[in-house]
């Protein structure tokens, strides 16, 4: 692997372990076929390390906090069509959600720069459109896995919040709302934000600097998103999202796309609950 060095061909232990890797080089750069939205990506990823002070910790401490959250959810409510189901599913994740924004805030760059968000009208456009596309792909990809899995498993009646299709109308809105805006931006602030910015700060002459490796950052969070659903039978549509989603983060180096992807990709389960 190529060591990241610097303009002066020093040593530069600030860039990612990618940065040096071919095509990341800017000697590679010219020609590659790679688009312009592509490299923003990558020259946001060497701006954001130099203020970047919180890690892995941070975010295992993110991710605790969402978890912990959920078991206790678990043991308190028995029924998806209750209106404690509603506010508990939301709680977890907006208490993770806002702690990563604060370590963030205190420890690092801010979330502007930290977690990718845009700067100006064409910079928010763009993430957008790449979210957009990058969720139909998770979208479309997710229901022919989700049709094969479903011709092969026995689900013996269990849909994932099929009882919340029995809630009261305001309620069901308020669930749905919250699938397809507010759990999307939660999760996407603490898997593509927190998880992704402390894998992608790894570098040499760190410990485990693979883990820097954009490619090595995709699996891990797309394999832990799949993982943290708690949904077996719907692992595999699960990943396939998160890969997609993922996608979407790496190549604008933003939330802002992962978040508008993962909005998509939740489109069918949010409109089956308010249909129902």
């Amino acid at each position: 692997m190529t060591e990241p060095r610097s303009g002066g061909g020093q040593f530069d232990p600030n860039r990612p372990s990618w940065a040096g890797m071919a095509p990341m080089n800017h000697v590679q750069q010219q020609g590659s076929g790679l688009s312009e939205t592509y490299w923003r990506a990558e020259q946001a990823a060497l701006e954001r390390r130099h203020g970047q002070r919180w890690g892995l910790p941070a975010a295992a401490l993110v991710l605790g906090v969402n978890l912990v959250g959920f078991l206790l959810l678990g043991l308190v409510v028995t029924s998806e069509a209750s209106v404690p189901f509603v506010v508990g599913i939301m709680i977890p994740s907006l208490l993770a959600a806002g702690l990563a924004v604060a370590i963030s805030m205190s420890r690092g760059n801010g979330p502007v720069v930290d977690f990718g968000l845009p700067r100006s009208t064409a910079e928010f456009v763009g993430h957008v459109r790449s979210g957009l596309a990058w969720g139909g792909a998770a979208l479309v990809g997710g229901l022919l896995l989700a049709l094969i899995v479903l011709s092969s498993v026995d689900m013996d009646g269990q849909v994932p919040l099929g009882d919340a299709t029995t809630m009261a109308t305001t309620w069901k809105v308020v669930l749905v709302v919250w699938l397809w805006i507010g759990a999307p931006i939660c999760e996407e602030t603490m898997f593509r934000g927190m998880l992704w910015g402390a894998l992608e700060k790894r570098s040499r002459p760190m410990p485990m600097a693979w883990l820097g490796n954009r490619w090595v950052v995709l699996v891990i969070t797309a394999v832990l998103f799949a993982i943290w659903h708690r949904e077996w039978w719907r692992f595999v549509v699960l990943l396939w999202g998160g890969f997609a989603i993922g996608i979407a983060r790496m190549r604008t180096g933003s939330i802002v796309a992962s978040t508008t992807a993962h909005s998509v990709n939740n489109t069918l389960p949010a409109l089956a609950i308010l249909l129902a």
